[in-house]
């Protein structure tokens, strides 16, 4: 979700209907080493830097995003402590997130994300470091396993006992990345394992809101297996409606177009506009002259092409 999971766009998925946001991933590193300072804009709150521009961007966030999750990565306890306490003391968000998931070579080629499920110890080692300096809740997103699917029934249980309260499992391994399709059996085995000890929710090949009933629960052994929850992620690139219906109608996609493009242009000006090229080409495909608006979209630079684009939808 790096790139994609900005103020913007997280409170175009709380407008509809999202009951929590998360940040994209932000260095623990980063915050522990940074000088950063956080003022209250209005709505917002604005988190500077003169140094590391981007932290400090994607530490910020607006009021109405609540309730929302600061996710963090990293492989360093100590590190963590001080970003937690830091996050805690300054932002006072609704949670933090450890990402102990994401599969991306540079970040597990640095030991970090997915790469901590080969480590349970230091995995252990960053959740205790992160509660003894906060009081809010912590959660942890990972996988069913970094080779296989059984390992996540080890390492969940492992990462509660540490003191998280939250596990949010994507249906595939470290190894999968995001080929084949998500398998969600060792998730409601969790769930059983663990009962009433850790929320637990389900993540990956959620692609429309009737997904988010049927993947909820499931009979194992007779039993039904109710998870606490379903995590959106990829789908909602274009379909940010997608946790309350699965279309919208053309005047309405139109409208959100315009809206996100406006937010995002308020937040970051001109630069904004660049990025939100990627979450115009989601937003415009399907259309039979989707093509061409596609190829106009790549090419975006101020508020009035977005608008021509959308009038010619």
């Amino acid at each position: 979700m790096a790139g994609y999971t900005d103020s913007a766009f997280r409170l175009l998925c709380r407008n509809y209907g999202a009951d929590v946001v998360m940040t994209e991933l932000i260095s623990a590193d980063a915050i522990a080493y940074g000088k950063f300072k956080v003022k209250n804009s209005g709505s917002k709150i604005v988190v500077e830097s003169n140094k590391n521009l981007t932290t400090a961007e994607m530490l910020s966030f607006d009021k109405k995003e609540r309730p929302i999750i600061i996710q963090l990565f990293g492989k360093h306890p100590k590190k963590f402590a001080i970003a937690a306490k830091w996050i805690t003391e300054n932002l006072k968000p609704d949670g933090i997130d450890i990402n102990m998931g994401c599969p991306a070579r540079k970040v597990v080629g640095s030991d970090h994300g997915a790469a901590l499920m080969r480590n349970p110890e230091l995995a252990y080692e960053i959740i205790r470091a992160v509660k003894n300096n906060t009081n809010l809740p912590v959660s942890v997103k990972t996988r069913l396993g970094w080779d296989g699917d059984d390992q996540i029934l080890d390492f969940g249980p492992k990462m509660i006992s540490a003191g998280a309260e939250v596990l949010i499992v994507h249906g595939r391994t470290y190894k999968d990345a995001f080929s084949g399709v998500a398998r969600w059996e060792n998730i409601y085995r969790l769930k059983e394992l663990l009962g009433d000890k850790a929320v637990v929710i389900g993540n990956g090949d959620v692609k429309s809101s009737s997904d988010l009933k049927l993947k909820t629960s499931k009979k194992l052994n007779g039993k039904n297996v109710q998870l606490d929850g379903v995590a959106i992620g990829r789908a909602t690139f274009g379909k940010p409606w997608i946790f309350q219906k699965d279309q919208v109608e053309v005047i309405e996609l139109k409208n959100v177009i315009l809206k996100h493009a406006k937010l995002v242009f308020e937040d970051k000006g001109a630069r904004g506009l660049i990025e939100f090229r990627k979450h115009l080409l989601a937003y415009l495909k399907g259309f039979a002259n989707s093509k061409a608006l596609r190829m106009e979209a790549t090419e975006i630079e101020i508020l009035s092409d977005i608008e021509n684009i959308v009038s010619h939808i």
